[in-house]
């Protein structure tokens, strides 16, 4: 169930993604809404269909971007992935190590995925390198801060992701025979 409610999710921040955010965005910062709902399925689903989320979400930014085939796949799986081994090895569970992994996610697909996709450039890719990093900031800060206000917002709505109503209605002892 929380698989198809992410992927719902996905599709509605895929529409807003393309129609809402380009008219909305100041300074040209704008928060990449595929990265956040891939980092929200890190927070919410913590097992390996996280990586199919990642896989889907990597083909959705190469066919809306026109990047080079297979840039968008790996560089989200593989950053995901390292975010999984990070998040269980560290137990990240607070809003603040969540605004930064998401944050991190966030500024790294994008650098990288621009970095990638101009190597045709050349020498030009060396003199956009700033314009290219202050950009990924921009776009990391934003998809971050708007993880933060989702999480926030979940955490006042008495909404539980992570079990089904159903076995928490039950009592079952764990140490009756």
């Amino acid at each position: 169930m929380k698989l198809l409610s992410l992927l719902l999710l996905g599709y509605v921040c895929l529409i807003t993604q393309i129609s809402v955010i380009p008219e909305l965005s100041p300074d040209g910062y704008r928060p990449n809404l595929i990265v956040l709902v891939t980092g929200l399925a890190l927070f919410w689903l913590r097992d390996a269909r996280v990586m199919l989320c990642a896989l889907l979400a990597g083909l959705v930014c190469e066919a809306f971007d026109s990047a080079i085939p297979g840039t968008g796949v790996f560089l989200l799986t593989t950053l995901v992935w390292l975010a999984y081994r990070v998040q269980i090895h560290f137990q990240l569970r607070s809003l603040f190590s969540r605004f930064v992994l998401l944050a991190c996610l966030s500024f790294l697909f994008d650098s990288l995925f621009q970095v990638l996709n101009r190597m045709e450039a050349g020498a030009e890719l060396f003199s956009e390198l700033s314009i290219i990093v202050q950009q990924s900031a921009g776009n990391g800060l934003a998809t971050a801060v708007l993880g933060l206000l989702i999480l926030i917002g979940l955490k006042l709505i008495p909404v539980d992701l992570r079990t089904p109503p159903a076995a928490s209605a039950g009592y079952s002892s764990q140490y009756s025979r």
